[in-house]
Protein backbone atom coordinates (compact mmCIF):
# COMPACT_ATOMS: atom_id res chain seq x y z
CA UNK A 1 0.00 0.00 0.00
CA UNK A 2 1.01 3.40 -0.77
CA UNK A 3 0.92 6.50 1.57
CA UNK A 4 0.67 10.04 1.62
CA UNK A 5 -0.04 13.27 3.90
CA UNK A 6 -3.50 14.36 4.14
CA UNK A 7 -2.26 18.33 4.73
CA UNK A 8 0.93 19.69 6.00
CA UNK A 9 2.60 18.17 8.47
CA UNK A 10 5.30 18.73 11.24
CA UNK A 11 7.80 17.62 13.66
CA UNK A 12 10.66 18.47 15.64
CA UNK A 13 14.02 16.93 17.20
CA UNK A 14 16.58 18.83 18.65
CA UNK A 15 20.33 17.29 18.14
CA UNK A 16 23.43 18.73 20.11
CA UNK A 17 21.63 22.06 20.04
CA UNK A 18 20.80 21.90 16.31
CA UNK A 19 16.95 22.54 15.09
CA UNK A 20 16.05 20.19 13.15
CA UNK A 21 11.79 20.65 11.47
CA UNK A 22 10.94 18.31 9.08
CA UNK A 23 7.55 19.24 7.13
CA UNK A 24 6.04 16.99 4.97
CA UNK A 25 3.28 17.86 1.94
CA UNK A 26 0.44 16.19 -0.34
CA UNK A 27 1.86 16.63 -3.70
CA UNK A 28 0.87 15.98 -7.20
CA UNK A 29 3.70 17.33 -9.44
CA UNK A 30 6.74 18.42 -10.06
CA UNK A 31 5.65 21.86 -10.28
CA UNK A 32 4.14 21.23 -6.86
CA UNK A 33 6.83 20.20 -4.97
CA UNK A 34 8.82 22.85 -6.43
CA UNK A 35 6.38 25.59 -5.09
CA UNK A 36 6.05 24.15 -1.60
CA UNK A 37 9.92 24.40 -1.70
CA UNK A 38 9.85 28.14 -2.80
CA UNK A 39 7.30 28.64 -0.03
CA UNK A 40 8.96 27.05 2.76
CA UNK A 41 12.53 28.98 1.77
CA UNK A 42 10.57 31.83 2.32
CA UNK A 43 8.89 30.76 5.60
CA UNK A 44 12.09 29.64 7.34
CA UNK A 45 14.44 32.26 5.50
CA UNK A 46 16.62 32.23 8.17
CA UNK A 47 17.43 28.61 8.42
CA UNK A 48 21.08 27.41 7.86
CA UNK A 49 19.60 24.22 4.97
CA UNK A 50 16.56 23.01 3.79
CA UNK A 51 16.96 19.44 2.27
CA UNK A 52 13.90 17.97 0.91
CA UNK A 53 13.32 14.98 -0.79
CA UNK A 54 10.02 13.81 -3.37
CA UNK A 55 8.26 10.96 -5.13
CA UNK A 56 5.63 11.43 -7.66
CA UNK A 57 3.35 8.86 -9.83
CA UNK A 58 1.92 9.99 -12.50
CA UNK A 59 1.75 6.31 -14.13
CA UNK A 60 5.98 6.49 -13.69
CA UNK A 61 7.28 7.13 -10.69
CA UNK A 62 9.59 10.63 -10.83
CA UNK A 63 11.72 11.03 -7.60
CA UNK A 64 14.30 14.06 -6.25
CA UNK A 65 16.36 14.89 -3.14
CA UNK A 66 18.51 17.84 -2.73
CA UNK A 67 21.13 18.41 0.49
CA UNK A 68 21.13 22.10 0.20
CA UNK A 69 24.54 22.17 0.71
CA UNK A 70 24.91 19.91 3.83
CA UNK A 71 27.90 17.59 2.90
CA UNK A 72 27.08 15.06 -0.28
CA UNK A 73 24.41 12.03 0.75
CA UNK A 74 24.02 13.37 4.17
CA UNK A 75 20.63 14.90 4.09
CA UNK A 76 18.26 14.48 0.97
CA UNK A 77 19.25 11.09 0.16
CA UNK A 78 18.00 9.73 3.90
CA UNK A 79 14.74 11.59 3.87
CA UNK A 80 14.32 9.77 -0.14
CA UNK A 81 15.22 6.34 1.59
CA UNK A 82 12.68 7.00 4.34
CA UNK A 83 10.04 7.77 1.77
CA UNK A 84 11.21 4.88 0.11
CA UNK A 85 11.10 2.20 2.65
CA UNK A 86 7.69 3.22 3.36
CA UNK A 87 6.28 3.70 0.64
CA UNK A 88 5.58 7.52 0.79
CA UNK A 89 4.29 8.68 -2.54
CA UNK A 90 3.04 12.01 -4.38
CA UNK A 91 4.82 13.78 -1.42
CA UNK A 92 7.28 15.80 -0.28
CA UNK A 93 9.64 16.09 2.72
CA UNK A 94 11.46 18.66 3.52
CA UNK A 95 13.78 18.80 6.83
CA UNK A 96 14.42 22.45 7.82
CA UNK A 97 18.19 22.96 9.83
CA UNK A 98 19.30 25.87 12.00
CA UNK A 99 22.49 25.33 13.20
CA UNK A 100 23.68 24.94 16.93
CA UNK A 101 27.40 25.72 16.53
CA UNK A 102 28.39 21.60 16.79
CA UNK A 103 29.06 19.58 13.88
CA UNK A 104 27.66 16.72 13.48
CA UNK A 105 29.84 14.72 11.12
CA UNK A 106 28.55 12.82 7.82
CA UNK A 107 27.19 10.11 9.76
CA UNK A 108 25.43 11.82 12.35
CA UNK A 109 23.62 14.33 10.12
CA UNK A 110 22.73 11.53 7.95
CA UNK A 111 21.00 10.02 11.16
CA UNK A 112 19.64 13.86 11.85
CA UNK A 113 17.65 14.12 8.83
CA UNK A 114 16.52 10.57 8.25
CA UNK A 115 15.26 10.15 11.85
CA UNK A 116 13.32 13.72 12.22
CA UNK A 117 11.85 12.53 8.50
CA UNK A 118 11.03 9.49 10.07
CA UNK A 119 8.79 11.59 13.26
CA UNK A 120 6.49 11.85 10.44
CA UNK A 121 5.39 8.37 10.06
CA UNK A 122 2.67 8.60 12.29
CA UNK A 123 0.71 11.71 9.93
CA UNK A 124 0.81 9.05 6.91
CA UNK A 125 -2.02 8.44 5.50
CA UNK A 126 -3.43 6.25 2.47
CA UNK A 127 -3.06 7.16 -0.73
CA UNK A 128 -6.27 6.96 -2.49
CA UNK A 129 -6.89 6.85 -6.01
CA UNK A 130 -9.89 8.67 -8.07
CA UNK A 131 -12.29 5.53 -9.66
CA UNK A 132 -14.54 6.87 -12.35
CA UNK A 133 -17.47 4.42 -12.18
CA UNK A 134 -20.37 4.42 -14.75
CA UNK A 135 -23.66 1.92 -14.20
CA UNK A 136 -27.10 2.18 -15.23
CA UNK A 137 -29.72 3.84 -13.51
CA UNK A 138 -31.33 0.41 -12.93
CA UNK A 139 -28.03 -1.01 -10.76
CA UNK A 140 -27.43 2.24 -9.08
CA UNK A 141 -29.12 1.94 -5.72
CA UNK A 142 -27.11 -1.23 -5.72
CA UNK A 143 -23.90 0.04 -6.42
CA UNK A 144 -24.53 3.13 -3.95
CA UNK A 145 -25.23 0.46 -0.94
CA UNK A 146 -22.33 -1.82 -1.96
CA UNK A 147 -19.86 1.25 -1.47
CA UNK A 148 -21.44 2.49 1.33
CA UNK A 149 -21.44 -0.57 3.39
CA UNK A 150 -17.59 -0.80 2.30
CA UNK A 151 -17.30 2.40 3.88
CA UNK A 152 -15.73 4.16 0.03
CA UNK A 153 -16.37 7.70 -0.14
CA UNK A 154 -17.80 8.66 -3.30
CA UNK A 155 -19.52 11.50 -5.67
CA UNK A 156 -22.26 10.63 -7.52
CA UNK A 157 -24.51 12.59 -10.55
CA UNK A 158 -27.37 10.85 -12.56
CA UNK A 159 -27.82 12.00 -16.28
CA UNK A 160 -29.01 8.91 -18.68
CA UNK A 161 -26.24 6.80 -16.63
CA UNK A 162 -24.74 7.23 -12.86
CA UNK A 163 -21.39 8.12 -12.70
CA UNK A 164 -19.58 7.34 -9.63
CA UNK A 165 -16.21 9.42 -8.44
CA UNK A 166 -14.83 7.20 -5.62
CA UNK A 167 -11.37 7.47 -3.46
CA UNK A 168 -10.29 4.30 -2.45
CA UNK A 169 -6.84 3.20 -1.21
CA UNK A 170 -7.31 -0.46 -3.16
CA UNK A 171 -9.00 0.01 -6.15
CA UNK A 172 -8.77 -3.91 -6.61
CA UNK A 173 -10.81 -4.35 -3.82
CA UNK A 174 -13.61 -1.79 -5.17
CA UNK A 175 -13.59 -3.52 -8.75
CA UNK A 176 -13.60 -7.04 -6.59
CA UNK A 177 -16.59 -5.36 -4.65
CA UNK A 178 -18.64 -4.83 -7.86
CA UNK A 179 -18.01 -7.65 -9.74
CA UNK A 180 -21.61 -8.76 -9.05
CA UNK A 181 -23.27 -5.72 -10.97
CA UNK A 182 -22.59 -4.07 -14.39
CA UNK A 183 -19.98 -1.74 -13.47
CA UNK A 184 -17.75 0.42 -16.11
Amino acid sequence: MDFTFNGRVEAEDVIKKSRFIAVGFPVESEADARDKIAALKKEFYDARHIAYAYRIDDGQVFQKSSDDGEPSGTAGKPILNFMIKENIINAIILVVRYFGGIKLGAGGLTRAYSGTAVLLKPHLAPRLEVVRLTCSLSDATRVLKLLDNAGVSYTKSFAAECTIIARTADVDAIRSLLSCVSVR
